[in-house]
Order: structure tokens, then sequence, then C-alpha cells
């Protein structure tokens, strides 16, 4: 088999998997997780003039890569994608109250690290965080740092090559129902994690007009959450 042969062979393989992929019965986790971009969007559009919005973005077209290798069963870099989306999306929100650190990163002079973005102290998921932005939220704290750890260290696996990751993946170009409801699964974690997330940092600080554009994805992502309602 030539070269040209070999990956049109490829090709062919993952229009089969996309095929199979967007049966009817997993139309709904699609959309489900599709409209995670769409949420996140409205926030861009909001957050357009911050200097973390360039994060923000490339974090987005990220998620949408990774649904986009989801669905032609390339499985590892669509995990992968999925952490650098929570990742990214963290990091830029981290920032958006460290404006020097966020200066130093643009220029290469100082790397990100997870640790401080979920540190207990001082990081996101932190009581000082929450204080400073929306106090309110102090009671969910705890929960979201404990489900962004998890989440993220189970994506993880698949960046770090961990034997249960490469012991879930098939052995060929295929499609694989286990892991494409995991993918769904840890996408909808995430994608209310960064929501939260956003939430905590900016809601108390847009304007009155940007505030009614995000009234009915709040309510809907978090009717559980009585700080959050009780703004709307």
């Amino acid at each position: 088999m030539n070269i040209k042969e070999h990956y049109t062979s490829l090709k062919d393989c993952s229009n089969g998997i996309l095929e199979q992929s967007l049966v009817e019965e997993n139309l709904t986790l699609i959309a489900k997780s599709h409209n995670i971009l769409f949420e996140y969007n409205v926030w861009l559009e909001i957050l357009k003039d911050k200097p973390e919005f360039n994060i923000l973005k490339t974090a987005s077209k990220e998620l949408q890569i990774s649904i986009m290798t989801l669905n032609f069963g390339f499985y590892s870099k669509s995990f992968s994608g999925l952490r650098f989306f929570l990742e990214r999306s963290l990091v830029a929100i981290l920032f958006s109250s460290q404006e020097i650190e966020l200066k130093l990163w643009e220029k290469g002079e100082r790397d990100t690290y997870w640790s401080e973005i979920i540190d207990e102290n001082k990081g996101i998921f932190s009581h000082r965080f929450s204080n400073a932005f929306f106090p309110d939220l102090k009671d969910e704290i705890k929960h979201f740092r404990n489900l962004t750890q998890k989440v993220y260290r189970e994506c993880s696996e698949f960046v770090h090559g961990n034997n249960s990751a490469i012991q879930s993946l098939p052995d060929s170009l295929e499609y694989n129902k286990v892991l494409f409801d995991n993918w769904h699964n840890k996408a909808n974690s995430i994608g209310r994690i960064i929501l939260f997330a956003l939430n905590l940092r900016y809601l108390k600080h847009i304007s009155e007009e940007d505030f009614k554009k995000l009234e009915s994805i709040n309510i809907d992502n978090f009717n559980s959450i009585k700080p959050i309602q009780e703004l709307y």
C-alpha cells in the first residue's frame, strides 16, 4: 500500500465511525455537548474586551476540535482536547485577577501550573477568590474544586498514557460506544464547572445588559444554586 492509499483508507474508516457516532440515539448527547460551545460563546461575547479573552477563545476552539475528533473515533485526542478546554478556561479566569502574571505569560516569561489553578487557598475554587468576586458562592467552592480535580485527573489518564486509559482504547481505528458516552459525561461535568467559574468571577461585575443575556443559561444550569438564582 502506498502512502496515499494508506491515508485514504484511514479517511474512509473515520467516515464510517462518524456515521456510527451520528446515529439517532447519540444525537441528544452530541447536541448537549455542542450546546456547551453556544453557552461558552455567549460568555466570550461578554468578555471580548478583557485581557484574558484570547485564552478563552483558544479554549473554545479546542472544545470544537475535541468534539470533532470524538465523532471521528480519535478518542485519546478527544479526551486530551477536553482537558485542554478545562485547563485553558480556568487559566484565563485565574489570570483575570492577576494581570501582571498574564502579561508575563504572554511574553513567555512564566508558565502556568494546574496546582495554582486548583490551589485550596489561592486558586479559583478558594474562599479567597470567592470572597473577592462572589462571596455568596462560598458554600459551593469545595464541591466544584473536588469535581474539577476528579474530571481533570480522569482526562489526564489519556494525556499521560496511563495503563487504564490505554486498555480502554480500541486496538484499531473503530467506533467505541463506551468511550463515546464517557467523553460526553466528562464534557457535561466540565461545561458545568467552567460556567460556574465564569459566574463566580464575573457575574457580579458585568453590565445589566450582559447579565440578562445569561439569564436562561444560568437558570437552566444552576437551578439548585440559590445565590445565582436569587440574582434573577
